[in-house]
């Protein structure tokens, strides 16, 4: 019987005492299907780590390392060296993996007729959104039409639902960029195309994440994208096409704002106070610890 692949889960954190111990649960459920979870404390200075430490209690697979050096690169790169999988997967603190998440990722690359792939990216939908079932009505559609998942050939990876093999980790890691003013993600799939290294976009890779980022005021935003730009600049991949794309998406923010913007996901439903109330903003790209995508 063949060895079967051995799937860590890595988790950068920064401040992120609300959202990570649903991300450790979901995981913690499907454990059997996992190596370890490693959880990079970036600075914290709430009690993230607390609630990490709780969740070490119930699930000693649980791996608690510390990188001081500020920035999601960073700390995703320690907890890649950290890792002792032959497949590194990677999700955010605001992650909810689906129930077979794991086995998904696992039983792609223990497949005989994947050797070649280096690293997979899948779909997410939002799990404290208005607007969910719109948007997974959505997703459902592109995926029938062939132009979501289906394992097709995929030139980006989503930091908060992705799976890298080891091997061809490193191949690239003395190549990607700590910059803080980069998406790391966008990096990290844009090395590996240098290398010629394919990713692919599965279907039943699926997770649920927080909408947050479209609660960042469109002028924050603005950094985002400018985020997005310096990436695909610092790889001599920027053309025009790529700049109209990032263009529209800066604008079309501004619709995605406005709809989210009266919404309480505490409460669950659209409120005066959410509109009248300080923006909860998700700026990108920051400067000092780190902050999910």
């Amino acid at each position: 019987m063949a060895t079967r692949s051995g799937l860590s889960v890595i988790i950068p954190v920064h401040n992120e005492e609300v959202y990570i111990g649903p991300c450790l649960d979901a995981l913690i459920e499907q454990q059997d299907d996992l190596v370890e979870i490693v959880v990079v404390d970036n600075n914290c200075t709430d009690s993230t780590v607390d609630v990490v430490w709780r969740a070490q209690a119930k699930c000693p697979k649980i791996k608690l390392v510390s990188e001081t050096r500020p920035g999601v690169a960073y700390a995703r790169n320690a907890g890649f060296e950290a890792a002792c999988g032959d497949i590194l997967g990677r999700v955010d603190a605001d992650t909810r993996v689906r129930s077979d998440w794991a086995r998904v990722v696992c039983d792609y690359f223990d497949r005989g007729d994947t050797d070649e792939v280096g690293a997979v990216s899948g779909l997410n939908n939002s799990y404290d959104s208005p607007y969910r079932r719109l948007k997974g009505w959505y997703v459902e559609k592109q995926v029938q039409r062939g132009i979501f998942g289906g394992e097709r050939p995929y030139r980006n990876l989503h930091g908060a639902n992705m799976a890298i093999r080891r091997s061809a980790w490193e191949r690239v890691r003395e190549d990607v960029s700590v910059a803080p003013d980069i998406h790391e993600d966008l990096d990290l799939a844009l090395c590996l195309g240098a290398a010629e290294v394919p990713i692919v976009q599965l279907s039943d890779m699926r997770v649920d994440i927080s909408p947050r980022r479209a609660l960042t005021p469109p002028r924050e935003f603005g950094s985002y994208i400018e985020s997005g730009v310096k990436t695909f600049e610092l790889h001599g991949r920027m053309t025009s096409e790529i700049r109209r794309a990032l263009a529209l998406h800066e604008k079309f923010h501004v619709l995605v704002y406005a709809a989210y913007r009266p919404y309480d996901p505490e409460l669950g439903r659209f409120s005066l106070r959410a509109l009248l109330g300080k923006p909860r903003a998700r700026t990108m790209p920051v400067s000092a610890g780190i902050d999910a995508k």
